[in-house]
């Protein structure tokens, strides 16, 4: 058998057949197909997982007589643990933000113009805008990642199966009072956020323009008055629910003994709460205005 004498034309013939556009196009629509095939069917099991939940918190104490109690119980402890964990860091981080915000606009984009009253305008883009998106970032890495580990590291044990095989539904007394927790605590959340991000507005302003306590509490009424409480209340309930909704099914996703995959599933749930927290915060500014 005749042997070719110069081995490298073949190779470098290859590399250049598989590095042409045609190859690259072909190569970037597989993955795109595969990244779509995957994306459609996490998403089809994320509604059948938001429709055993339903279904869990609507009619598990009619089929679990006399344990409505412990639901009761585990909820109100879960929502302590929340204000707990994160009550401290958003009360900071509102008091940061509102400072720097201050120092933007009355530093950097003192001159822009447009606005009658700046401090109700900063006071509303803050308040409407930013805070939403930042309350989520703050949740999330205080409370839903540790969440998602924990149940995680309990369904891998094993006691998934145990709460089954006792007749207990693990969505009913370990999914569905951590998503009320979630969706009562954010708004009260929101609110020492909104507290704090007043109390840092008015340290940045009076740094900045020595603006006097009443003038700015009657700058920030005025703001109140034509503030879009629905919005604002609409953006807490779907940031609440996306909250916890992604890190509890990000839990239940590991199989038992695989405790490997419980740092990819925090990740996976983490990105997923931000990422879909942002755009229901988003759509709903835009449909709204």
């Amino acid at each position: 058998m005749r042997k070719n004498p110069k081995p490298w034309r073949s190779h470098s013939r290859a590399r250049a057949v598989a590095s042409s556009p045609l190859s690259l196009a072909g190569f970037v629509g597989r993955r795109a197909k595969i990244g779509l095939k995957l994306f459609f069917y996490r998403t089809f099991d994320q509604l059948a997982f938001a429709g055993r939940l339903l279904l869990a918190g609507l009619w598990g104490d009619e089929r679990l007589k006399g344990r409505s109690t412990a639901r009761w119980k585990l909820f109100l402890t879960e929502t302590w643990l929340i204000l707990l964990t994160t009550g401290g860091l958003i009360v900071l981080m509102g008091l940061l933000t509102g400072f720097l915000w201050d120092v933007i606009w009355f530093g950097v984009l003192a001159n822009i113009g447009g606005a009658e009253n700046l401090v109700a305008l900063t006071f509303s883009i803050q308040l409407q805008e930013v805070s939403p998106i930042l309350a989520t970032a703050v949740i999330t890495m205080g409370h839903g990642v540790p969440m998602t580990v924990d149940l995680a590291l309990r369904k891998a044990h094993g006691e998934f199966t145990t709460l089954s095989s006792l007749g207990v539904a693990p969505e009913l007394f370990l999914a569905w009072p951590r998503l009320t927790a979630g969706l009562i605590s954010f708004p009260v959340l929101f609110f020492a956020l909104a507290v704090a991000n007043l109390v840092g507005l008015y340290i940045g302003v009076r740094s900045s323009i020595a603006l006097p306590l009443v003038d700015y509490m009657a700058s920030v009424h005025s703001s109140l008055v034509g503030f879009a409480f629905l919005k604002t209340g609409v953006k807490c309930l779907m940031v609440g629910f996306c909250l916890n909704f992604f890190c509890l099914y990000g839990s239940f996703q590991i199989a038992e003994g695989d405790i490997r995959s419980i740092p990819r599933l925090a990740r996976w749930a983490m990105v997923e709460t931000f990422i879909y927290s942002t755009i229901c915060v988003v759509l709903i500014t835009a449909l709204y205005d």
